[in-house]
This record gives C-alpha cells, structure tokens and sequence, in this order.
C-alpha cells in the first residue's frame, strides 16, 4: 500500500467498476471456480484414495524397499570399505617407515592397536618365507597374537595379550598347519599382483570360522613381491552385522554368492554349517530358513543362473501365506566383490498404516472441502481490490520505466471487462521487468568492462614498472663492464700486452653473452606470454645431447662440478631442443647461482616407458616457505637470495616450456640445505 500511495491513486474499488451489463465481480470470478475445484479434487482424492489402496500398496512397497535397499547397501559398501582402509593405513605405514614388517613382535602389537579402532575379526601379515603374524579377536572380544616363523612353517604359536597389547603367555601351539601361502587370503592376492578380495576360505588353525579377507600385496623399495598383508571379516560377523541393519523385526536380509552359496544372513541360522569341526559353506536353496530358501528358488526358476542378474530386480512372492516383497541389488567393486544381496519385505509391515491412511484422508478432505469453501470466499474478498489498484500502478511503473523517469503520474481510468485486470498486471510487471533487466544487464556489462580495464591497465604498468626496473638492474652491470673495459683498451691498449688486451675483450664478449642472454629471456617470455610459443619436436639422441649441454655449462662456471647420471635404456626422442635448452640451461644456472663454492650440482636423465624425467640438485640456500607460491611468477625473485643477480625470469620461462611440452615441473626445497626440481616430459610417439 506504500507503493500505491507513492504514485499518489486512492481511487476506491467503486470507481474502478465497468458500467457496461457484462461486467463480473472479481470476488465470484476466483471464489466459484476455485470452489468447484476442489470440491472436485477432494471427490476425486476421495474415490481413488478408497479404489486404488491396493496400488498405493505396491508402490509404498517399491519405495520402502528401494529405500531399505540403497542404506543397506550404503551400510555394507561403508563396513568393507574398512578392512581396505587398515590395509591403505598400513602399506603406507611400512613406505614411510613407520612400520617395520621383519620386527614381528612390534607389528603384532601394532595390529592390536588397530584392532581397538577398527572392528574387525583378523589383521595379519606373511611373507615369502612363510613367516605369519596376525592379531585375532574371539567371540568375547579378547584379542590374541598368532605368530609363524620360518624355523617351524608347520606351527603356530598363540599368545594371549593384557590390556595394552603385549603378550602376556603362550596360550598354545598349533602343529601340523599348512603353509600360510596356500590360505585364501594369502595366494589370492600374490597371484593377482593387485589389492582384491580374497574367495571365503577356513582358517588353517580352526577350520570352523569362514572368513573373507581385504588382501593387499606388499613390496619392498625395489618393487619386489615380499608378502601380503590382508584384513579378515568372519562370515559370522557379517551375519550380526546384517542382524542390525533391518528397521522392523520382520525385514530379512541375506548375502549369496553367483554360485547360490550363501554368505551372510540376518536371520539367526548360520550361513554354513559345523560338520567334523569342519566348515561347510550351504548352498541358499538348502537353507532351512523359508525366506533364503524360496527366494533362491523363485530367482533360479526366472533366471536359470545366478550370473544372469546384472541389474536390480523387483519381484513379489507368497512365503507362508504371506506376500513379500523383494529386492535384489547386485554389488560389485574394483577388488573382486561380487555378490547379490536381498531384502525381504513382508506385506504385513505397512499394511495397518495404509488401512489408517485411507481413514485418515476421508476425515481430511471432508475437513478441506469445508476449510477451502469458507476460505476462497474470504481470500477472493481480500485480493480483488490490491490487485485492481496493483494493476494500475503497474501501467504507471512499465510507462515510467520505459522512459526512464520515475515521477508521479496520475492513472486515467480504465476500461474493464470481465477479470482483464490480471492480463494487465501481468503485461505490465513483464514489460516492467523485461526493461529494468535490459538496464540491469547493460549496466553490469559496462561496469565488467570498466573494472577489467582498470585490471589490465594495472597489471600492465605494473608489469612495465618491473621490466624497466629489472632492465635497468640487470644491463647496467654487464654494460658497465663493457664501457670499462672498451675505455681501457682505448687508453691502454697500445702499451698492453696481448693477454690482457685478450682478458678485456672476453670480458667484454662475456658481458655481451649474458646480455643477449637475458634478450632471449624477455624474448621468450613475451612469446609465452602472447600465446606463441610452440613446441617442434625433432629426434634427439637425448643422451648425448645432455652430455654435450653439461660439458658447455661446465667450461663457462670453474667453481662448480656438474655431476650427470643416467638411469634407464638411452633411446632416440622426439622433443623440442630449443625448448629443452631453456628448460636446462636456467635449471643449471640457477644451481650453480645459488650454491656455495665448491660444491656439487647434480645432473639427473630418467627413462621411463611414457615420460622422461629431469632432476637438477643442488646443495643451496633453498627456497623459504613463503616464495614457494609465487616461485614461477615473472619477475619473482625469493626473499632470500641477498646480492646474487638475477631477472626473476628464469623459472617462469622454465614452466612455460615444460607446459609448452605437455610437461610437469615441481620441486623439493629445504632452506640452507638446497633444493631439487624435477621435470616430466610425456615422450611423442
């Protein structure tokens, strides 16, 4: 209402009325049919609430079992994802040197610590030799260390633990055990060379406990195979895993195998069973429990094999007289899981809610059609005039907008016809808003382009400011030199002999050198920076090529030796010398630079089978934490580089050609102790 004493119209709803007989209140044009209609919404909720309870039934099952489904596998992927987790943690434990795989009385109590963390049945580790250590939890929590050594492969020592992990006595010994690399969780693993699930297999020391175990490889610095390292989960435990997942006391979920083999259930039968103390896994259509069994049966007979189901299925069944609803969810990883996991619904756990439901919806749509009737007639009586008077101010605003001027203007009556006035109000808020979004986007345009300007004017002075700055810096010493000299040679040179005239003009040719030097960095800088600098590539013999670059950087500096290494078969490449050139020449450089007298900078050509691999160290000032960000920035210079000459090109040219290459340059850096880049060209077939 301020809007509308703002544009000075208080005309009354009277004065807004058209004379002629057609004319309709507003009030019946938005009460009637808005009655009409939901007294029809509400007859017809009504009827079909009542007449398809049935399919409401169906679908109310689909999304709960979809539902149970998706967490219960969630559930499941995020309790394996565990005992990969442990292995991940504990490889990277033995490459950091964290854990020392040979010392078997610190690993197994290394283990115990991770079993107070994490809740699984068994973490163990055997090498080659056949040598075992694993940490075991029972039935009642306790935990023990089992321990093999290679001077009695054929037995097992169990020990007892107290409460912080050490072992406390040698509860027994277990003779006449198979070797540890025949075990499931052992040789799966050596034989796929790659972190995978083992297939359920009995444990060599009690037969009775199935178990399936996360397996990783281990390998030592060289890469060689020297053990596995694995995390069981016992098929028991996966079973009171799967007892706490379902939401009703009647929803049952099991686990089978492609085979038909079950592999959990949260049923309280076991998914196998105890024959001579051995265990024996059961097949899920001989199980005695009516759910696992006909539920295997129904899919057999629609599938003829299990291997047959790749995607979800949803079915409905009678088992006892019962309807049951039924999802299957295939589950799959990268390390060899590959089972099928069902969840079994029963009828009967939302049917008593449907029922409540259906009367529940009766009361409320007698109840809303009541509500509605009495509030579309107040509603209609309450919007009629703020919209008549909104109409009109919306005329006044579209008219001004398109102007541009925003001043008081007195609305002329209008003619109106039946409910006209919502097709103006909507004709004019469009127009209205059509204009100010045109200004709006006009403005913001111009206001985008000012500021970018403003930007790239900034960045370009500034960018002048330091070149003029670093030419200055930089050519002064070399042409002072060469002035000195030249003057030199003009006063003296007649009187001089031949030596030292010849110092002065290699100085003199030195000064010119380095200047054309860094002519060559701005060069190739301002190519980079433009977008033009390309990558040709000929065939080099790589090796010699390196050589021959090291003895030129070795004849121009006397005050360090650069120290080549090779590693890998020499072969022919295809890479852009000039690019290389300026790749190494500045990494050298800037070892050399930065280094102390008398010390070594190391050369390093790796050959790998797709990329090939630079590495420039020296024993230097290194680089502080705070230059690390900015390092390949032009004109960036660290902090802690003193009096040593420099442009602050050097690195950015580097990384320019090593992007140019498809490349990838990084760096190791520890202050006062030197630091090493390493650079990775992809090779060009």
């Amino acid at each position: 209402m301020k809007l509308l004493s703002y544009f000075g119209w208080q005309r009354t709803t009277n004065e807004l009325s058209h004379p002629a007989s057609r004319r309709m209140p507003m009030q019946l044009v938005l009460a009637v049919p808005f009655m009409l209609h939901i007294m029809a919404t509400v007859g017809l909720v009504g009827y079909f609430s009542f007449k398809n309870g049935q399919q409401a039934v169906d679908r109310l099952a689909d999304r709960l079992i979809d539902k149970a489904g998706d967490r219960i596998q969630d559930r499941l992927s995020a309790y394996f994802a565990i005992p990969k987790q442990i292995n991940q943690i504990n490889l990277d434990a033995v490459e950091l040197g964290l854990l020392d795989l040979k010392d078997f009385e610190r690993t197994g109590h290394y283990f115990w610590k991770q079993m107070q963390v994490f809740n699984v049945g068994y973490i163990n580790y055997a090498n080659i030799q056949g040598e075992f250590i694993g940490v075991e939890r029972l039935n009642n929590g306790h935990l023990l260390i089992n321990e093999t050594l290679k001077t009695a492969p054929s037995r097992q020592s169990i020990y007892t633990t107290d409460n912080r992990g050490n072992r406390q006595s040698l509860k027994k010994i277990i003779g006449h055990i198979e070797p540890v690399q025949q075990e499931g969780w052992y040789a799966d693993a050596a034989k796929a060379g790659k972190p995978v699930w083992s297939s359920i297999y009995q444990w060599r020391d009690k037969p009775e406990v199935l178990s399936i175990s996360s397996s990783y490889p281990v390998r030592d610095r060289q890469q060689k195979f020297i053990g596995v390292i694995g995390v069981d989960l016992i098929l028991s435990q996966i079973s009171d895993y799967l007892h706490e997942l379902p939401v009703s006391s009647s929803e049952q979920i099991f686990i089978i195998e492609q085979n038909g083999l079950l592999v959990a259930s949260s049923s309280s039968d076991r998914p196998f069973a105890i024959v001579d103390r051995q265990a024996r896994r059961i097949h899920a259509v001989d199980s005695s429990d009516p759910v696992i069994k006909q539920t295997t049966e129904f899919l057999l007979k629609k599938f003829n094999n299990l291997n047959g189901i790749q995607t979800e299925q949803h079915f409905e069944l009678k088992i006892k007289g019962v309807r049951q609803f039924v999802c299957i969810k295939p589950w799959k990883d990268n390390y060899g899981l590959n089972w099928l996991i069902a969840i079994v619904l029963p009828e009967s756990d939302f049917m008593q809610d449907i029922h409540d439901n259906n009367r529940t919806t009766a009361v409320l749509c007698l109840t809303a059609l009541i509500i509605t009737t009495a509030l579309s007639t107040l509603t209609s009586r309450w919007i009629t005039i703020p919209i008549r008077r909104l109409s009109r101010a919306s005329q006044v605003l579209a008219q001004q907008a398109a102007i541009g001027e925003f001043t008081h203007t007195n609305l002329n009556r209008q003619s109106v016809e039946n409910i006209d006035e919502l097709a103006v109000l909507s004709d004019s808020f469009n127009r209205m808003a059509a204009q100010l979004q045109i200004s709006f986007t006009e403005i913001t345009t111009k206001n985008l382009e000012v500021e970018q300007a403003l930007v790239k004017e900034k960045e370009l002075s500034e960018l002048k400011s330091r070149f003029v700055s670093m030419t200055f810096h930089e050519f002064r010493t070399p042409l002072t030199a060469i002035l000195s000299s030249a003057e030199l040679l003009e006063d003296y040179g007649a009187i001089w002999h031949e030596e030292k005239k010849r110092h002065h003009l290699q100085r003199i040719q030195t000064q010119v050198k380095h200047m054309t030097s860094l002519l060559n960095d701005v060069l190739v800088m301002g190519k980079a920076e433009a977008g033009k600098l390309e990558c040709q590539v000929t065939p080099i013999d790589l090796f010699q090529w390196c050589r021959s670059l090291v003895e030129e950087v070795q004849l121009i500096t006397k005050t360090h030796e650069i120290v080549f290494h090779s590693q890998g078969k020499a072969e022919i490449v295809r890479l852009d010398e000039k690019l290389l050139r300026h790749i190494l020449t500045n990494l050298l450089s800037n070892a050399i630079k930065y280094s102390p007298s008398a010390t070594e900078v190391n050369f390093d050509l790796i050959w790998e089978p797709n990329q090939i691999i630079f590495q420039v160290r020296d024993r230097g000032i290194g680089i502080p934490a705070s230059d690390r960000e900015n390092l390949f920035d032009s004109f960036h210079r660290a902090t802690n580089v003193g009096n040593i000459a420099g442009t602050g090109l050097g690195l950015a040219i580097v990384k320019k050609a090593v992007e140019t290459h498809q490349g990838e340059i990084w760096f190791e850096t520890q202050v006062g102790m030197g630091t090493k880049f390493i650079v990775a060209i992809p090779l060009v077939s």
